[in-house]
């Protein structure tokens, strides 16, 4: 956007990011003012200024890391123990799909009155959501339950990255970014296993009701800092076009789904006929809600949402697979499933640290080839390697390496995105790189759902072609990741 009104499908120019922080950091114990600057011009991320706000949004994201974690780890129990095998990528693609509306209303609503109110009633919705999940009946019931929680995750997910542009100088954007990634490493490395454990032993349903605990010592972490994040109604309308696009693509996501679900029942032509119009209905509901020419990589902010959005499609639609995987192929139970979620985190982890700490070492075209490059490879040779029957070790051992090209390219890209938008676009630049994310993953598991059923549903056939088809938006990537500059 050129100007604050603009509509959302608008270029949007690379002013200087607004760092001011909220009123009461903006004053010393001792009731001096002092400007915003004074407290983070020459601190880092845990100087007295940032230290709650720091600490508070990396337990936000630990939780959203056990979480996704955990439930990737032992939604094969739920789905068996629900009878909902059916449903098995819905589970994920609703919590997506749902993120996609707030996701759009939180960063319209963040533009107008500040971080706070999304922020807010982001944590109340991802709480009601966990709470059915782990009450749930049947697999119906738990996707509703997700639905819930999507809209939660979609609105806190926006709110901070508004707070990054709002509280953070641009020198540290990247190094906060980089500290999401570090915050998956806990969760990363405890959180599948503890999920296993909790399966195995207590139930599924368990593991709910600890992300609930996580969520209240994230909350408890975050009200000192959101006291402060009021503000007046700022002049920005509401977009009504881009809140009406969000609920079509996130009905389109769906509807593919829904198309995967019930592809034995259906003949061919109508298959083909409904992912198709589906699919045509996500291309144009998503052109209001991204900058102009995203989708024809155009160089800059574009490209910097369209990287992260093709990236996270192929990383997201291979990864709910990997645990499914080893439990059909090699009988692994879910604790011991999960080991390779852990390992892939951990490689996030280092491939965003790499970034946080080297940043100005490389130049971002060519670090936005080579992460997704490594992508492309890895798929290709984790497709191989399971048509061969290679060892569970070798297929452990090739998923960080995906894990390691997403970490690399996700902190550079975001920060550069953020870094284009003024202080009345930050909820738009930010949900826009949430919906590109979002949208990519959804699509992707509805495509590789239908792939997963149309080649059989066994091993290794199934397992081979959603592999395979997760490479393709890699390789896109990496063919349009010299305009990223």
């Amino acid at each position: 956007m050129t100007t604050p009104s603009a509509a959302p499908g608008s270029d949007v120019s690379a002013p200087e990011v607004q760092t001011a922080v909220g009123d009461e950091l903006a004053h010393d114990r001792s009731g001096g003012d002092r400007t915003p600057d004074a407290g983070t011009r020459e601190g880092g991320l845990l100087s007295p200024a940032l230290r709650a706000t720091t600490i508070g949004a990396l337990a936000l994201v630990s939780l959203h890391a056990f979480e996704a974690l955990a439930l990737t780890t032992v939604m094969p129990t739920i789905a068996r123990d629900l009878h909902g095998e059916s449903l098995y990528a819905m589970a994920f693609t609703a919590t997506l799909a749902a993120g996609i509306v707030s996701i759009v209303w939180s960063g319209n609503l963040a533009d107008r009155r500040g971080p706070r109110p999304p922020l807010v009633l982001g944590l109340v919705l991802f709480a009601v959501g966990l709470v059915g999940a782990g009450l749930a009946p049947t697999m119906p019931v738990l996707v509703g339950a997700r639905i819930v929680q999507g809209l939660g995750a979609g609105m806190t997910s926006t709110a901070l990255y508004v707070l990054v542009t709002r509280l953070y100088p641009p020198r540290l954007h990247t190094a906060i970014l980089a500290g999401f990634s570090a915050a998956w490493v806990v969760p990363s490395i405890a959180g599948p296993f503890v999920a296993g454990i909790i399966a195995q032993t207590i139930g599924w349903r368990w593991v709910f009701g600890l992300a609930i605990v996580v969520l209240l010592g994230a909350a408890l972490l975050l009200a000192r800092i959101v006291r402060g994040l009021g503000q007046e109604v700022v002049a920005v309308p509401w977009r009504w076009r881009a809140l009406g696009a969000s609920t079509v693509l996130a009905i389109a996501v769906l509807v593919l789904n829904l198309v995967a679900e019930r592809l034995e029942a259906l003949p061919v032509g109508v298959t083909v006929v409904l992912a198709a119009g589906a699919l045509a209905v996500v291309v144009a509901a998503l052109l209001p809600l991204l900058p102009r020419r995203t989708l024809l990589a155009g160089r800059g902010l574009p490209t910097d949402v369209l990287l992260r959005a093709l990236a996270f499609a192929a990383f997201t639609g291979a990864e709910v697979y990997l645990p499914r995987l080893l439990t059909d192929r090699d009988g692994f139970s879910p604790s011991v499933a999960g080991v390779a979620l852990t390992l892939t985190g951990v490689s996030w982890f280092v491939g965003s640290w790499v970034q946080g700490a080297w940043d100005t070492r490389f130049e971002i075209g060519r670090t936005a080839s080579a992460s997704l490059g490594l992508m492309t490879v890895t798929l290709a040779a984790l497709a191989t390697s399971v048509a061969l029957a290679a060892p569970a070790w070798v297929v452990i051992g090739l998923f960080p390496l995906l894990g390691f090209g997403i970490g690399t390219l996700y902190p550079r890209v975001t920060a550069q995105a953020l870094g284009r938008a003024g202080a009345t676009e930050q909820g738009f630049v930010s949900s826009a790189l949430q919906i590109g994310d979002s949208a990519g993953a959804a699509t992707a598991l509805a495509l590789s759902a239908i792939v997963f059923a149309a080649a059989g549903s066994g091993v290794p056939a199934a397992y081979v072609a959603v592999l395979g088809a997760m490479g393709l938006p890699a390789l896109v990537g990496w063919l349009v990741s010299h305009r990223v500059r």
